[in-house]
């Protein structure tokens, strides 16, 4: 059985294990610990627990459990002093104060929801992620690198992340993976704090593994405005600590089909554009593209209750999975 190594989190990854999970395939999903936002920035603060927003979605995407404790998880009160709390959140967050542990919160959890695979924190500790942006502004909360107060900031030009300690078992799945994948979701918020805790970028560098980008299919406010696809691969072999003229990353997965006019309209509402599939320009740096219409036709609503920004458009979580399985079997 191939393993693979998913580095990211939120439903971005959620939706890519929904496709994963139907080949033979030992999914590792690891998840930072700079989330600060929503119903897991809350019980972070008032609880001083783990960030566990992301390991309960990846939790959920690959349970095997009957589809009402999967909705149980996934759950969130629109309503009441409990508005915008998400039911896996709080349970996550109890389980972490009965067990004494985050890791035996999980392992419980993972034990309800019948979960194949594992899910695991990319480091020991909860971090602070904080950026410096190409006019020197200094950002110092995840939440606020990830959803902008204004609608118009500089880039930014360096992630930093509070000191933090590697887990030993990321770095075994990543020593042990067939594939390394990373992507898609927001790359300065679930992709790239993963890669800054010393010793990952540079155990995913050593790794014999295919290392796999998934781009994403639109623009991100604050994050990745005018950005191409190439422009992801570059970022990401710049975490990486590629090297001059070798890159890290072997594949890019690039989407070039458009959303629907309607959906587009929306998008740019949220200051958000298409990501222009170049892929001349990717295949330029040495690395392979696979470029196909990736784009799940479904339009995806937010849930009542939830204060955080969703993207509405996702990847055909089985055409995207299936190329995957083609490039490891």
């Amino acid at each position: 059985m191939k393993t693979v190594v998913i580095i990211g989190g939120g439903t971005a990854t959620f939706t890519l294990l929904q496709g994963l999970r139907q080949f033979p395939i030992n999914n590792i999903v690891v998840v930072s610990t700079a989330d600060d936002g929503g119903s897991t920035g809350i019980l972070r603060r008032d609880l001083g627990v783990m960030p566990m927003g992301d390991i309960r979605q990846c939790l959920v995407g690959l349970s095997y459990t009957v589809p009402a404790l999967q909705k149980l998880f996934m759950h969130r009160f629109d309503r009441g002093s409990l508005k915008g709390h998400n039911v896996g959140n709080v349970l996550l967050a109890a389980l972490q104060e009965v067990t004494g542990s985050p890791e035996s919160a999980i392992a419980e959890a993972a034990r309800l929801l019948n979960v194949r695979g594992e899910v695991l924190f990319v480091s020991k500790e909860p971090t602070t992620l904080s950026a410096k942006l190409s006019d020197g502004t200094i950002i110092k909360s995840e939440h606020e690198l990830d959803e902008p107060v204004a609608k118009k900031r500089s880039p930014i030009a360096k992630l930093m992340l509070s000191k933090s300690t590697a887990n030993p078992r990321v770095l075994d799945a990543i020593a042990r993976a067939d594939a390394i994948i990373l992507g898609p979701g927001d790359l300065y918020t679930s992709t790239f704090p993963n890669l800054l805790v010393p010793g990952v970028a540079e155990a995913i560098k050593k790794s014999k593994a295919k290392k796999i980008l998934i781009t994403n299919i639109m623009t991100k406010l604050g994050q990745t405005e005018g950005y191409k696809a190439s422009d992801f691969v570059r970022e990401a072999n710049t975490y990486l600590g590629a090297d001059t003229g070798i890159p890290v990353i072997d594949t890019a997965i690039v989407n070039t089909k458009q959303p629907e006019v309607t959906v587009l309209t929306l998008y740019k509402k949220e200051k958000a554009s298409f990501v222009e599939p170049d892929i001349e320009a990717i295949k330029k740096t040495g690395v392979d593209v696979i470029a196909d219409a990736v784009i799940s036709n479904h339009v995806h609503k937010k849930q009542n209750g939830d204060t955080l920004t969703r993207s509405i458009i996702r990847h055909d979580t089985e055409k995207t999975a299936e190329i995957i399985w083609n490039l490891i079997k």
